[in-house]
């Protein structure tokens, strides 16, 4: 352990790792670097956003039984969010990362050149990628931004640092490439969940709540930058919103909100719930709505369902899906399907069927608040597939791919949820309504097209039994006006 003086404000400046290269004054944000005997401020980096990351410097836990530390943080933000790299060190000596991004964490270690990584420019979703005997394929291919350091460091970052990151999947193993360098360096891992790294000395719920997201003016309640709408924002749980009443899309992840787009209009289906709505699942009552999502398929407007992204303080996020066909518990999938094709999948040796061809859907409301950006008009490619009831989702797009999966639920269980009396599955009809005077041409037709065809019938065969069936026909051609005459 080092002990320092900041060179820009004289606190104190602590290296708990010896293979750090510089650490970050808590004070005054000075980024002081390590050089042989020396030690000299080279420039200020941004402060994190403190935000829903139940991690904090200190933070203990074991991987691969190996103990580890928690030293050092960077923020990277890209075009869509901002993700948190926490540099752990671990007892031997040694460093890794801790990626933590949307409730979901990868641990991975530094493992020396990508000696045959393709070049950045090339690099797509889906591109295989050939590791220690394993195939490996891109799942997102990004170009992120430091906006934010904290504690130690291993490598030097400040103002202006970019990070071009391709991430990769095999089964229940992680691969980075990252082109940062000159030299692209491959990261190996695993995803992980806090509990399995057996994590100590965490930040708890009402923390994370009292901290995060110090926006200027603002605590928990937010008003829309754009049209002075008040915007339900819990601090920190997520940094991205859309207006209800104006449809902008608002960034909260620096130090004031920013309006990114404007939208003029947004289409929005009969959503059965709504932002703010509070949950009670499996006897936890701290379950509430803060996003809604709207879709449909495109091609189809008479297709679409709502999304709705629910947060627990303790738990994280998870999904409610609501369509035509009933309501769906969803959550992203942390290990991936070992195999996958246009027909079927395999995850955990079993086989999953088609369900459907594949279909793109389009955004056509969004409102709340989200840990990515969601932009009316987005588009994404689905493939879903369905065993015994349970269905995986393969969500792409043209820099990230992702895999769910969802289990049906009963309308009961979700009214029981949310305390209502009774929730039906919607129809989501959004097209104008069949018109009465179009509905009886079209039957007088079918009705006159029958008599001519049995007439032959009336005339030379059985007259009863012609005329009994020529009436029912007409009846039955009749009941649906009927209907419509009583709605």
């Amino acid at each position: 352990m080092y002990r320092t003086a900041c060179p820009s404000c004289g606190a104190e400046v602590l290296f708990r790792s010896t293979i750090s290269t510089i650490a970050v004054c808590e004070y005054c944000q000075s980024t002081v670097l390590r050089d042989a005997d020396e030690v000299r401020d080279i420039g200020k980096i941004g402060k994190v956003l403190e935000d829903y990351s139940p991690i904090q410097i200190g933070t203990s836990g074991t991987f691969a039984k190996r103990s580890f530390t928690v030293v050092g943080r960077i923020q990277l933000h890209y075009d869509a969010g901002l993700w948190n790299e926490w540099y752990v060190m671990f007892d031997d000596g040694q460093g890794g990362w801790l990626a933590d991004a949307s409730g979901q964490y990868m641990v991975t270690l530094d493992i020396g050149p990508a000696k045959n990584a393709t070049p950045f420019e090339q690099m797509r979703p889906e591109f295989r990628f050939e590791h220690a005997g394993r195939s490996f394929v891109a799942t997102d291919v990004r170009t992120a931004r430091c906006v934010g350091g904290q504690g130690e460091l291993p490598f030097v970052v400040g103002a202006g640092y970019e990070a071009k990151v391709v991430d990769c999947r095999s089964g229940d193993r992680f691969l980075t490439i990252d082109y940062s360098d000159a030299a692209p360096r491959l990261y190996v891992g695993s995803p992980v969940t806090l509990a399995e790294l057996n994590c100590q000395l965490l930040r708890d719920g009402d923390q994370i709540l009292q901290s995060a997201g110090k926006l200027k003016g603002a605590n928990n309640v937010l008003d829309c930058p754009n049209c002075g709408s008040p915007l339900n924002y819990k601090a920190g749980v997520a940094t991205q919103l859309v207006c209800p009443a104006c449809h902008s899309e608002v960034d909260c992840s620096g130090d004031r909100a920013t309006v990114l787009a404007k939208h003029e209009e947004a289409n929005r289906y009969h959503a059965t719930l709504d932002v703010g709505d509070s949950a009670t699942i499996d006897g936890d009552h701290w379950w509430s709505i803060i996003g809604l999502v709207e879709l449909e398929e495109v091609g189809d407007d008479d297709s679409g369902w709502s999304e709705y992204l629910l947060y627990h303080k303790h738990k994280g996020f998870r999904w409610l899906v609501e369509t035509r066909e009933g309501w769906y518990d969803a959550s992203v999938l942390d290990k991936w399907p070992e195999a996958w094709s246009e027909n079927s999948v395999t995850l955990n040796k079993e086989q999953y069927r088609k369900l459907y061809p594949a279909y793109d859907a389009r955004v056509t409301y969004a409102a709340g608040a989200f840990n990515w950006r969601v932009k009316v008009g987005d588009i994404t490619t689905y493939r879903e597939y369905e065993r015994n009831g349970v269905r995986l989702a393969k969500e792409s797009t043209a820099s990230e791919i992702n895999w769910s999966r969802s289990k049906k639920l009963t309308n009961e269980l979700v009214a029981q949820w949310f305390g209502k009396k009774e929730i039906v599955t919607p129809k989501y009809e959004t097209g104008e309504a069949d018109d009465p005077a179009d509905l009886n041409k079209l039957s007088i037709m079918a009705i006159v097209w029958l008599l001519v065809i049995n007439v032959p019938l009336l005339l030379f065969g059985s007259f009863g039994s012609g005329l009994f069936w020529t009436v029912l026909a007409w009846w039955l051609l009749r009941l649906p006006l009927k209907f419509n005459k009583d709605d």
